[in-house]
């Protein structure tokens, strides 16, 4: 199995964000695609808004370079990026890095929160919607407003129960707040769980559809 870094493995900020020193606000292949890609790179001054050819570009470019197989291109416009990813954790990091090339031109720290929320979450659809089976698809979609950045992950899984979700530090009690942890080593699950409560940090606004196996999360710009 393909290995990653997740923001949750990092004890300091784990505890940073457990702590609320997070303030809200903060912060292989490409010939698998079904939509024909545009061949080669084209050249962006920093901070310059991509273009409809410039999108299909870049994504052309990490598809090339990503391990994982068989991702779906359903759009590649600058406003509306929507792709189909197989469950496979390979396909988290470079879809993370398209996202921070696609917002190159917002201010570091709201590039970087949309950047650790979206890897969080895709990251939770993978593992436990999908439970890496890289045959099952999460549907991504992230759409670039004037005022604000969407982001749309809807997983193939039953979804869950919040009141349910003891070993996710979201659900600890406040004068406990590392409670999950002795959850997760119960239920043999490896350390973390922190990725919804760092997201609710650092995005505007997260909601669930019913079942909770679809999210949007909403991070304004201005």
């Amino acid at each position: 199995m393909s290995k990653t870094a997740f923001i949750e493995d990092d004890p300091a900020l784990c505890e940073a964000v457990v702590s609320g020193a997070c303030a809200r606000g903060r912060a292989q292949d490409g010939r698998s695609t079904r939509a024909s890609l545009a061949e080669g790179s084209t050249t962006r001054l920093p901070g310059e808004p991509f273009t409809a050819d410039g999108t299909r570009a870049v994504l052309s470019d990490v598809l090339a370079e990503c391990p994982a197989a068989g991702i779906e291109v359903v759009s590649a416009t600058r406003e509306w990026v929507e792709l189909r990813v197989p469950c496979d954790l390979a396909a988290v990091p470079p879809l993370q890095k398209l996202l921070t090339q696609l917002d190159a031109d917002l201010p570091p720290e709201v590039r970087e929160a949309i950047s650790y929320a979206f890897r969080e979450m895709l990251t939770n659809a993978v593992e436990y919607g999908g439970h890496l089976d890289p045959e099952k698809r999460v549907e991504v979609r992230f759409v670039r407003l004037r005022r604000a950045v969407i982001c749309r992950i809807k997983d193939p899984g039953d979804g869950f129960d919040p009141v349910r979700l003891l070993h996710a530090a979201i659900s600890n009690p406040s004068h406990d707040p590392i409670r999950h942890a002795s959850v997760r080593e119960v239920k043999g699950l490896r350390a973390g769980g922190y990725g919804i409560l760092l997201t609710t940090e650092l995005v505007d606004e997260l909601v669930y559809n019913e079942r909770h196996n679809e999210l949007m999360f909403v991070k304004y710009l201005s």
